[in-house]
């Protein structure tokens, strides 16, 4: 729907791009662009490793070694990165071209949580009701319940989620360092 302009937007990750550009006619119009974080003035993109990829530490070591050299032909050799949208394994590699609008952003690996904040952001969803990164379909269709009802601008929408996650971090005295 994207394709064909039915969907003026989504949000999606890069292994995404590919599907949305070959899905019709329209594949020239489609784009790509970071989530607009910003930390002081500053935009960041969040980039993670695909978490398919894994090597069971109960395989055989012939299992092992053979899942490994795949990993490593598909990160390093198949070119999958530029095929797929990916961003390249290897940190001098060049970007494929869908990260144009990329250029100034600072790519953030995805870290594990630290010691003791494995259920943080389970706990900051519930106490703020705002369900990031766990379906949302809520905070969507309250956007679009206000755009239609004019009662609400999107700066008032956003100024209010902001107030429930910095009082659902008060709420469980959550420290930001």
């Amino acid at each position: 729907m994207i394709n064909s302009g039915k969907i003026g937007c989504m949000v999606l990750g890069s292994w995404a791009y590919s599907q949305m550009v070959e899905a019709g006619p329209n594949g020239d119009d489609i784009g790509y662009m970071s989530f607009p974080i910003t930390v002081n003035g500053k935009q960041y993109a969040s980039a993670g490793a695909d978490y398919c990829f894994g090597i069971n530490v109960k395989a055989t070591d012939d299992q092992k070694l053979a899942a490994m050299y795949y990993i490593k032909w598909l990160t390093e050799k198949s070119g999958f990165a530029y095929s797929e949208g990916g961003v390249p394994i290897d940190k001098n590699g060049e970007y494929p071209a869908l990260y144009a609008a990329f250029a100034g952003i600072d790519m953030v690996a995805d870290a594990p949580a630290l010691e003791g904040e494995e259920t943080l952001l389970n706990d900051l969803n519930s106490e703020s009701l705002l369900a990031i990164n766990a379906g949302g379909n809520t905070k969507i269709q309250e956007i679009i319940e206000h755009a239609f009802n004019g009662d609400k601008d999107f700066d008032d929408i956003m100024a209010d989620w902001n107030e429930a996650w910095s009082d659902a971090q008060a709420a469980l005295n959550v420290e930001i360092k």
